[in-house]
């Protein structure tokens, strides 16, 4: 295994996008979501870029890369079509330590970013390390189709019972136990049906059972 995976809390984080191009788009909105306040820089700004800078969601300086740039970020993307600034940026992002990935250019990397699939908080990532962007898309895509939206719905309920059984059952393990008994209940077929009340009241009821027993 080359690469170490990792979920980084970017949440009030500065960080660098490089380019101002669709993809650079991407990354910046993927950050936007994660929490990061965003820097981008560029001479150039996609059509929602523009909007998102007008608003102040992201800060936008008009120009090329320069060093100075990486001031006070903790990690830096750089989605440019220009292979000296490439270079440019994940060298001087090597010098600082920071976290750096460019593009398409695992070489220059630090860090590379998986293959997303999203269903409300629970995320499944897919990577190759970088040898075959086609393979991780049809294994995202083979994925997606086994795990439907009724997962984070029910990721949902769990986290609800979660902090419930925290409050309520003093033991690890009997905690450990009804919350894993909860997931490998009948629950997700009920959510999957649109049944989730029957679902919290399983919930509650497979609490309530592990109280008595106290």
């Amino acid at each position: 295994m080359r690469y170490y995976p990792i979920y980084l809390d970017l949440n009030e984080r500065a960080v660098l996008v490089v380019g101002g191009g669709a993809i650079a788009e991407g990354k910046t909105v993927q950050l936007i979501e994660a929490g990061a306040r965003v820097r981008v820089v560029s001479p150039t700004l996609t059509a929602q870029l523009v909007e998102l800078a007008a608003r102040g969601v992201i800060a936008h300086r008009d120009g090329l890369f320069n060093a100075d740039d990486l001031r006070g970020v903790m990690l830096v993307i750089s989605a440019t079509d220009d292979q000296a600034v490439n270079e440019a940026v994940a060298r001087a992002a090597n010098e600082r330590g920071l976290l750096c990935n460019v593009v398409d250019q695992t070489r220059l990397c630090n860090f590379i970013t998986p293959a997303l699939i999203t269903r409300g908080d629970l995320q499944l990532s897919v990577s190759t390390g970088g040898g075959s962007p086609a393979l991780v898309q049809r294994v995202k895509r083979e994925i997606a189709e086994l795990i439907g939206v009724e997962y984070g719905e029910l990721l949902e309920l769990a986290a609800e019972m979660r902090g419930e059984v925290k409050a309520r059952l003093p033991e690890f393990e009997q905690r450990r136990q009804v919350l894993h008994a909860f997931i490998e209940s009948e629950a997700l077929e009920l959510v999957r049906a649109g049944r989730h009340d029957e679902a919290r009241q399983l919930a509650h009821k497979l609490l309530e059972g592990a109280e008595r027993e106290l």
